[in-house]
């Protein structure tokens, strides 16, 4: 008859012959191979199939004996810790157990791939920010030049210049070794034959361009694809657009208004996500003369510099004042009939070189960015939920394998009875630990690889990087699932090698006890951050609401918006007359701008007065006021009846009391855009917001242009069919304006697009919160799970005694409710200073009130008492003398 006893003694003795092994490690084999054996007996394999079958699966004796020989001889001086056999033993248990309790296993990589594929998506936008601008090869060099303006004690730092600065840097300053310049002309029509449309991201540049930035020239000459006028490069997307598989250099395009035939002569890689300079098409800047003026008033380009590396960026920033005296002081002067000397009484206009790197996130500039800039608080903001959601995870980690252990406890006994050391247990359990973290970042990185393009909508913007881009990152995965696994692993293993096997065979755990105290620190952290993002998902969404709901001070429901009415050219005014016959057309107004849209700035003074103000300004026609639904506080707006008008001004509440008049209505002005010609105040209006809420309402100046060409707004009767009315619109569009592309937006929805990063961040919130509350729950699954495990015998008792099944779930559920009530306690507080760190950026915001507080609060508990109610209403329900006998 078959004695596995005896066999496995055998079987031990060929072991102990090899010189290669310990007698801790012989004994830690013997155990995986009982285990193994036990294994697969349950499974219905009789005794000596099984034993034999897993000594097969174990290896060769003097083979596995060579190995570990040949181990020790490679390094003489320091001793294996973790021996070949042995190494594979622990695979072998970690894969055996985790199959054994799926459960487990599930939940933790469940937790683990949702906590760390949030992580690495907020780390790819985290990383994008950071690295804008950084792909130029001399970053470190390039600065973008601007001349900010203190007037009157307001600051107007503007990203544009003035045009002859690139070319005045190269020739002033030798520290300056290069210069470019960009113009950027906002939408313009572009084309073949006559099928031509309104493409935004035309820029036109000069022919240093291509040398100070590393745009890669995929076709075409580097340095003469930009240098004759009438010269076009195209981005590599934009070439298959207009030219298919064909190869455009050589081809035409036709440019602007006047159709202006171009040459292709370049096709340039797209722009990565990470540049703050965006482009479909470079234009070369030498095609008109407009925009190569030596004007140096009114900045309309971007000017970039390329320092020496030994250039103190201070120091040329005190010097490069000269150029306001050598060549802005002389138009000062002459458009306002003021010497510089009293210009100068409360106004300053300097230079300030910004760090190319910088833009993005750091610069202060007020206006004309290329493109919206980011904001370095939502980088904190993000960074903190995405290290919060991580360690969130690896707490439900901890908490569910110190839960898990009372179930592993007689099995470590068994392990030290046979002379298992603390140190091979310790391997074992971090090594099951990081093998769970493998497998769960595995499973993450499949997320964020499928879920990728839901992200980037999520966020409102294209990443530079993604996971499938390079090795790199594939490396970076393999050290952050090592770290989790370790971080997350190292606790429980520390708790379950230190349980006493002879408390443990008699059925006692108090050394696995003591983490309890840590347990529950861990799951009141969760919770804390689980409400404070929350509570900050709500702020957000009110914020939000407020700012869209709240009263501007002009109407923006049912106005569409016309653009490029300069298209019209002489037909504007019969256009718009054709508008208003029609009966869902209540009123037509043109403009230069729009609130929301980008406002220039205009100076005025008293009259005989030096002290100059600067407004911002919109040249507007006699219908404006009644489209846009201004109000109009004292005196009158602009009427054909009165001819003067076109020397007149209207300006709002805030201008008025900036000029210090308690009635301004007949008060003269004088403006330099007007070469010093009296201008007179007929009308003041109420203040109106011209930015969005994180702007406070400034000084502003309404003046009289009949044939404005920024925007036509038409006032649509609400009951009306809007698709009908649109479609009258748009024949009257091509009766006049030929075969130029007809173009609208609805105002509403336009300026909505000004809390577009704040939505965003909302709809984030939303989700990570979200996550949050899950991950919470697993651990509280754990923590439940837990507590029934450990208090079996006192349920099953104190049911015998006569406790009630409600008695019962309070009695398991009060523990949580405490830790929710410190979580409260902790959150809170958080979650206020967070919020008031956001809302400071907004100078209309909303006023924190209890119920933002209460309302997430008791909706957590809510999810909490959801989560926890089977587990325990399971366990009080339970047969008390199932109970006892498990007991």
């Amino acid at each position: 008859m078959f004695n596995l006893e005896k066999e496995i003694g055998k079987w031990l003795k060929s072991f102990r012959k090899q010189q290669a092994f310990d007698e801790g490690a012989i004994h830690e084999m013997e155990l995986h191979l009982r285990d193994h054996i036990e294994d697969l007996i349950a499974e219905g394999i009789d005794r000596k199939d099984a034993f034999n079958q897993a000594v097969k699966e174990f290896g060769d004796v003097p083979k596995v004996a060579e190995e570990e020989f040949w181990n020790q001889q490679r390094k003489p001086t320091i001793k294996s810790v973790i021996y070949s056999s042995l190494l594979k033993s622990f695979y072998s248990v970690a894969l055996r157990n985790l199959i054994k309790h799926k459960t487990y296993f599930a939940i933790n990589v469940l937790g683990l791939s949702i906590g760390l594929s949030g992580f690495i998506f907020i780390s790819l936008f985290v990383a994008n920010e950071l690295s804008y601008d950084r792909f130029h090869a001399n970053y470190k060099n390039i600065y973008m030049v601007t001349s900010p303006a203190t007037i009157r004690g307001e600051k107007n730092h503007d990203a544009r210049s003035s045009m002859p600065l690139a070319n005045t840097l190269l020739q002033e300053y030798p520290q300056i070794i290069e210069s470019t310049r960009i113009y950027n002309p906002g939408s313009i029509l572009i084309g073949k034959l006559k099928n031509v449309a309104n493409e935004e991201g035309v820029l036109f540049v000069d022919d240093r361009f291509l040398g100070v930035f590393d745009f890669k020239l995929l076709k075409g000459d580097l340095n003469k694809a930009l240098k004759e006028p009438r010269s076009i490069v195209l981005t590599k997307s934009y070439a298959k657009k207009y030219f298919g598989k064909e190869n455009p250099v050589g081809k035409e395009l036709l440019v602007g208004t006047d159709e202006t035939s171009y040459k292709v002569t370049g096709v340039i890689e797209d722009a990565p996500a990470n540049s703050h300079i965006k482009f479909n098409m470079l234009g070369s800047i030498s095609s008109n003369d407009a925009w190569n003026s030596n004007r140096w008033i009114g900045g309309t380009q971007y000017t970039y510099a390329v320092l020496n590396e030994e250039t103190k960026v201070d120091a040329l920033e005190i010097e490069m004042k000269e150029l306001f005296y050598k060549f802005m002081a002389p138009e000062i002067e002459y458009y306002t009939g003021m010497s510089i000397e009293e210009w100068e009484v409360g106004n300053i206009i300097g230079y300030e070189l910004t760090p190319i790197k910088d833009i993005h996130l750091k610069s202060s500039f007020t206006a004309g960015e290329l493109e919206p800039p980011g904001n370095i608080s939502y980088i904190y903001i993000y960074s903190l939920i995405g290290v919060l959601i991580l360690l969130m995870a690896i707490f439900n980690f901890v908490n569910l394998a110190t839960a898990y252990s009372s179930t592993r406890a007689k099995e470590v006994g068994i392990r030290k009875v046979i002379g298992s050391s603390k140190g091979h247990l310790i391997s074992q359990f971090v090594l099951e630990s990081i093998f769970i973290a493998f497998f769960a970042t595995i499973v993450a990185a499949l997320i964020v690889a499928v879920t990728t393009p839901y992200f980037i909508d999520l966020i409102g913007k294209n990443l530079a990087f993604k996971l499938t881009d390079h090795l790199v990152y594939a490396s970076i995965l393999i050290g952050l699932a090592l770290i989790v696994g370790l971080l997350a692993g190292f606790y429980p293993a520390l708790i379950l090698s230190s349980f006493r096997p002879v408390e443990v065979l008699k059925g006692k755990m108090r050394s696995g006890m003591k983490s309890g105290w840590l347990r529950n620190m861990l799951v009141t952290a969760q919770f804390g951050v689980a409400i404070v993002i929350i509570i900050g998902t709500t702020i957000t969404y009110e914020q939000v609401k407020f700012m869209l709901s709240k009263s501007l001070g002009f109407e923006k429901e049912q106005v569409l918006v016309i653009e490029r009415p300069d298209w019209l050219g002489d037909n504007i005014d019969t256009f718009k007359e054709a508008l208003l016959s029609q009966s869902a057309v209540l009123g037509v107004s043109n403009s230069l701008t729009l609130p929301g849209k980008r406002f220039e700035m205009r100076s005025y003074r008293k009259k005989d007065e030096q002290e100059v103000f600067l407004f911002l300004n919109n040249q507007v026609n006699y219908d404006y006021l009644d489209v846009i639904g201004l109000e109009l506080v004292s005196g009158r707006f602009f009427e054909k009846k009165f001819g003067a008008d076109s020397n007149a001004i209207v300006i709002n509440e805030s201008a008025a009391k900036s000029f210090g008049f308690e009635d301004p209505i007949g008060k003269p002005m004088k403006s330099a855009f007007k070469k010093g010609r009296p201008l007179t105040v007929i009308g003041v209006v109420k203040d109106y917001n011209t930015e969005s809420l994180h702007k406070s309402i400034g000084p502003m100046s309404l003046e009289l242009d009949e044939r404005s060409a920024g925007y036509i707004s038409l006032k649509i009767a609400s009951n009306q069919n809007i698709r009908e009315t649109i479609s009258f619109i748009e024949d009257a569009w091509y009766e006049y304006a030929d075969s130029k592309p007809f173009e609208y937006f609805f105002f509403d929805e336009d300026y909505e697009n000004l809390y577009k990063t704040e939505t965003n961040t909302g709809r984030v919130l939303v989700v990570f919160a979200s996550l949050s509350i899950l991950i919470a729950c697993l651990g509280l699954i754990g923590l439940i799970t837990f507590t029934t495990s450990v208090r079996t015998k006192e349920i099953g008792l104190r049911k015998i005694l006569g406790a009630g099944s409600g008695t019962l779930i309070r009695l398991l559920s009060r523990e949580t409710l405490i830790l929710i009530g410190f979580a409260i306690f902790i959150g809170w507080p958080l979650a206020y200073f967070a919020s008031e760190y956001w809302l400071q950026n907004f100078a209309d915001r909303i006023e924190v009130s209890l119920w933002i507080y209460l309302v997430p609060t008791f909706a957590l508990i809510l999810v909490v008492g959801l989560t926890i109610s089977f587990q325990t209403i399971k366990a009080a329900t339970s047969n008390p003398v199932d109970s006892l006998r498990q007991e």
